[in-house]
């Protein structure tokens, strides 16, 4: 499962998560926001964006987190998302879209549909992109947040 590294977080937080949210599968440092009812997160789609998950799935399925999920946000929060786990496993699921792959270092970053983060624009600027995934870092992107 891939890792949020935080370097520097404005803000962090906890949030409810729907029960139906927690089986769906997602991976660390995509984004979320409230769903219609204001209760509980999901994953976000474009400009809806509120924050980005910190934990997997698996620890909110599982004690100790229950279903709150910790999220990070705030203009100037700085943080890799590490896929070295994938990597080793050769699976090629990551928290971004394939085109970041051939970003460039400062390029605007979106977020998609599914909460993946993109270079192609989706919406307002959601962060900058300060490392570029490649196999020398096992497919790690490093995001600064705008908002």
């Amino acid at each position: 499962m891939s890792k949020v590294v935080i370097f520097h977080a404005f803000a962090k937080d906890t949030f409810p998560v729907a029960a139906g949210t927690v089986t769906t599968g997602w991976l660390p440092g995509q984004a979320f926001a409230f769903d219609a009812t204001g209760d509980y997160v999901e994953l976000a789609i474009t400009d809806e964006t509120m924050f980005i998950g910190v934990d997997d799935d698996d620890e909110l399925s599982a004690p100790p987190t229950g279903s709150l999920l910790t999220g990070i946000y705030g203009s100037g929060t700085k943080f890799k998302i590490d896929h070295s786990e994938e990597v080793a496993a050769s699976d090629a699921t990551r928290a971004y879209a394939a085109d970041v792959e051939s970003g460039s270092l400062n390029d605007d970053l979106y977020i998609n549909g599914v909460g993946k983060w993109t270079t192609v624009a989706t919406g307002s600027v959601k962060g900058k992109l300060y490392q570029v995934p490649s196999a020398d870092n096992n497919f790690s992107v490093g995001v600064i947040l705008r908002f």
